[in-house]
């Protein structure tokens, strides 16, 4: 299998400035002021990337709406497809029904798998009294007996779900993932918790993450911490 991580990063931003460092295997957080091109950054790796060896999840505020004629958020939009698209995929659902056909192992694999993904949504819902779960080829949203849409979700619930949903169905490959500002809507405790959850979710993923909350590596991630100041240099157009 080829090689997917990012040996090194070395892009130009703007065609102004040169943003060269070595990446973490596993975490990267890339943190700077406004304007220092951080997103930009971020968009440039993904230019470098294959398909389907990636995925890129955009801040909450520049998710594109995939459908203008219906009433939900784009970030609405975003997470129901990611939990009930069935033809094409990637989503929870074409997951759980992925292992129909599959052999005896694999099922057990996905089944594992999918409980575990339960029980820590379930963990960080349950003071809200809300809890998932999945029934056949039904998810369910369920508060103290009464069931939800994902559009009754909170704006942090829905992002925390979207977040987790994207790289759970990365299924363990080796992959690079891409988050911009994640922090946006997401509880301060949830955000101590955001990298803990996604790396156990993909351990053998690389993940490059842009921030200005010093609550998404306050957990013991600040060895991690990737500062723009440090790794950009300016384009001398004379050279």
């Amino acid at each position: 299998m080829a090689h997917i991580k990012i040996p090194q990063v070395d892009v130009d931003l703007w065609n102004k400035y040169k943003v060269k460092f070595t990446p973490h295997t596993d975490v990267n957080i890339i943190v700077g002021i406004n304007g220092s091109g951080k997103t930009t950054l971020l968009s440039e790796i993904e230019k470098t990337l294959p398909k389907g060896a990636h995925i890129y999840i955009p801040s909450i505020d520049n998710l594109i709406t995939r459908d203008k004629r219906k009433k939900e958020t784009a970030l609405t939009q975003d997470l129901d497809s990611f939990i009930y698209d069935m033809k094409t995929g990637p989503s929870l659902m074409y997951y759980r029904m992925s292992m129909l056909d599959a052999p005896i192992d694999k099922q057990a694999k996905v089944r594992e798998r999918l409980a575990a993904f339960c029980d820590v949504v379930n963990s960080l819902f349950k003071d809200t009294g809300k809890q998932i779960e999945i029934e056949g080829n039904k998810f369910i949203i369920n508060a103290n007996g009464t069931l939800l849409t994902s559009n009754d979700l909170s704006s942090g619930e829905k992002l925390i779900l979207l977040l987790m949903l994207r790289v759970f169905l990365l299924d363990e490959k080796e992959s690079v993932v891409l988050i911009d500002e994640p922090e946006n809507s997401l509880d301060i405790s949830w955000q101590y918790k955001l990298i803990d959850i996604l790396t156990c979710l993909n351990p053998n993923a690389q993940f490059f993450i842009t921030t200005h909350s010093p609550s998404i590596f306050g957990n013991g991630w600040g060895n991690k911490i990737i500062y723009m100041e440090d790794v950009t240099t300016k384009i001398d157009k004379d050279v």
